[in-house]
């Protein structure tokens, strides 16, 4: 806490006295009064926010020619220049609203984006940070999305039937072997960047495109910020730590610095676990960022950030059921990223990226050490050819080059892996009504000495000013889960075929999408003659080849509606998964384990603009999901109960002089539901243990502080 305010303190002491007070109004062009607007000074410190009548005031030692900058979620940013000289006249701000018109067909089939630079996105990127379900947790947030699903006792993103090894994290186009913070048996973590470094996001539920592989399922692509607007400070402090960041921005460029430091010894007195952190999580870690902008417009952008982590949890032991066992772990984790964006001539886009990760887990099972390290470096080079304005083609390449280590009691294994890609993508617009892209991927691995030839294709029609049907068909390959090639076992390539369909409709603030698919998975890694073990960590024996095969079939449906209530915004995803497979150690096709049927989530958000506050709730439905019994006649025939979970967060904003100020405070499953997520057996069959997460209820509050308004949608 002293840290914090000394911070403020030192950054607040190098402001000098204002000498222009800048005041007004802001509102729409129908006359409606607009709270929570931005309005700053390009390139400055200095800024505030409208109140609840569409008034603002602030004053500036600022001099000179300078831009005024006001924008509002929802409507059209508005630039002013002005001559700042100690005396301005009151202004009036009347703000156009963005309109939701699809100009043009763009395709969306098996992709979800939220992006304030996408006129079809139906979502912005504070849509996914800030909803109640998501504990400012990226793919927290993206759970809450149809094709998704909640496994509240495993770590990673679970997608249309696909285990979590089935889906990638991309950031800048590379891939992050280490997306999630290392895994605690039992404990589903967090990912492990922070939702402010992005300005949007995709997430495929399947039929993505050639640029990326290695992923049956499903991807999640996050863009980070380019040049951020303004120079600024910003800290938050939680009942789990403290964070600070600094921005500074120049004409062309931007460096950033953050720095956090975690201890859940505050939240573990209130919180009630079902587990015993013996040794309680503890962590920290910074990051540094720097972006330019050339003479003509090329963007590099550079970032590195490092963590340290340590926990100490008994947890249920997954060889023993029914008892616990100590586990420890410490962890560091280092990833680096650099990329370079130039257009060349208006007809020539050029994108080369370097990206590399370290990450190693010391962990205790007991009595037994064990000790993983991992490496990755990637490199991508592309250019895209603008042919016409209704025409482009994309030629590509990447180098992908990784190494596991594992070291348990006295063994010891490892495997390293050369991955070379090229990919060739068309895109063809006739009309602005037909959207077409055709695509193929060529991967060879210097680890398995084999290669793969994946043709992917995608098109779309626009069937009215708002709305449009899209297809996507494709073969996807990923190479076996870790814990077979670490015992050099041989396999192929897996391989899973995409079909999907959709119709999105979107106008004047509400959306609406629905998408069937199917999937066909082949040649999956099957462990042969193998007796079935529910235990995710089990050691793996016996011959294992790629006779695995299975399916996956289903509908998404969402709807948005931001218009019908003032100030009120809500969103509906349903999904539908039948799913089947023949593959690791099942002994026969059935449902595996993680997969339920039907997944609900409904989020809503209420802004109160007298009180500048905002209140969101979510509210999340899984149904029931296989277990195995040994005294039930059909294999993984059994269902848990279904899992319930209603989350409400509320946030207040308010400012301390220059320091603009959130409280908020969450609490996850405010009904307390006794969410039982499976059960495990003895090995006689005859006693019965329930699975159940860490914690059923828990509650969360701190303060985020900055030099740079908020806007009512970040709150």
């Amino acid at each position: 806490m002293k840290i914090v305010f000394c911070f403020i303190i030192v950054v607040t002491a190098f402001a000098s006295y204002s000498q222009t007070r800048i005041s007004g109004s802001v509102s729409s062009k129908s006359g409606e009064v607009i709270p929570g607007a931005s309005i700053y000074i390009f390139n400055s410190l200095d800024g505030t926010s409208s109140d609840a009548v569409g008034k603002f005031s602030f004053t500036t030692e600022e001099t000179g020619e300078k831009t005024i900058v006001v924008s509002a979620i929802g409507f059209v940013k508005q630039e002013v220049a002005v001559t700042l000289n100690g005396s301005l006249p009151s202004f009036a701000f009347r703000l156009e609203e963005e309109t939701a018109q699809l100009n043009e067909v763009v395709i969306t089939a098996g992709s979800m984006e939220a992006n304030s630079d996408r006129e079809v996105a139906v979502l912005k990127p504070m849509d996914i940070y800030t909803n109640a379900g998501a504990a400012g947790d990226i793919v927290g947030a993206i759970q809450t999305l149809p094709g998704t699903q909640r496994v509240a006792e495993q770590t990673g993103l679970f997608v249309r039937g696909g285990d979590a090894s089935e889906s990638a994290v991309i950031i800048d186009g590379m891939t992050v072997q280490n997306a999630f913070f290392s895994n605690v048996p039992g404990v589903a973590q967090r990912s492990r960047f922070t939702p402010f470094q992005f300005k949007g996001m995709s997430f495929s539920s399947g039929g993505y495109g050639v640029r990326y592989g290695q992923a049956l399922s499903s991807i999640l692509e996050l863009n980070t910020m380019d040049l951020p607007e303004k120079t600024t400070v910003s800290a938050n402090l939680n009942m789990a730590g403290v964070a600070l960041s600094g921005i500074k921005r120049w004409k062309h460029s931007a460096g950033e610095i953050t720095a956090n430091y975690s201890n859940l010894s505050p939240f573990y007195k209130i919180a009630n676990t079902n587990f015993n952190f013996y040794d309680v999580p503890t962590g920290g870690g910074a990051s540094a960022k720097w972006s330019a902008q050339n003479e003509k417009g090329g963007i590099f952008k550079a970032f590195v950030k490092h963590d340290y982590y340590q926990s100490g949890t008994e947890i249920p032991d997954p060889y023993r059921p029914g008892s616990m066992m100590p586990f420890g772990l410490k962890n560091q984790n280092t990833y680096s990223n650099a990329s370079f964006r130039q257009l060349v001539n208006g007809k020539t886009l050029f994108y080369t990226a370097l990206s590399a990760s370290m990450n190693e887990d010391k962990t205790q099972w007991g009595a037994f050490p064990m000790v993983n390290k991992d490496w990755r470096m990637q490199w991508r080079g592309e250019a895209t050819q603008f042919l016409t304005e209704s025409f482009n083609v994309t030629l590509g390449s990447e180098v992908q080059r990784y190494q596991y280590k594992q070291d348990f009691d006295t063994a010891a294994y490892h495997f390293d892996e050369t991955q070379v890609a090229v990919y060739l993508e068309s895109e063809w617009k006739p009309g602005k009504q037909w959207a077409f892209k055709p695509g193929v991927r060529v991967e060879y691995s210097k680890l398995l000495q084999k290669g793969n030839i994946a043709p992917r294709i995608a098109l779309a029609a626009k069937t009215g000013s708002y709305s449009q049907v899209s297809v996507a068909s494709g073969i996807f390959y990923q190479l076996a889960d870790k814990r077979y090639l670490l015992r050099d076992y041989q396999t192929d390539f897996q391989q899973a075929v995409h079909y999907m369909a959709n119709y999105q409709w979107i106008n004047d603030s509400r959306s609406f999408r629905i998408e069937g698919y199917y999937k066909s998975y082949n040649q999956l890694v099957r462990e042969l003659n193998a007796t079935y073990n529910p235990n995710p960590y089990r050691v793996v024996y016996g011959a294992v080849d790629n006779s695995g095969n299975g399916y996956a079939q289903g509908v998404d449906v969402f709807w948005r509606d931001q218009k019908t209530i003032k100030n009120f915004d809500y969103w509906l995803a349903y999904s539908y998964v039948d799913t089947k497979r023949l593959y690791a150690n099942l002994i026969q096709k059935a449902t595996p384990d993680f997969v339920s049927n039907h997944n609900v989530n409904i989020t809503t958000k209420y802004f109160i603009e007298s009180l500048q506050m905002n209140l969101g709730a979510t509210y999340s439905f899984t149904s029931g999901r296989p277990y195995y019994n040994p005294l039930d006649n059909t294999f993984l025939g059994s269902r848990s109960p279904s899992y319930r979970n209603l989350s409400l967060n509320l946030s207040y904003l308010t400012s301390i002089g220059k320091w603009f100020t959130v409280f908020y405070a969450n609490v996850d499953n405010v009904l307390n539901y006794k969410n039982v997520l499976g059960y495990r057996y003895s090995a006689d069959g005859q006693s019965r243990y329930p699975i159940v997460p860490p914690l059923y209820r828990a509650v969360f509050v701190g303060v985020n502080i900055s030099l740079t308004s908020f806007k009512k949608d970040e709150l």
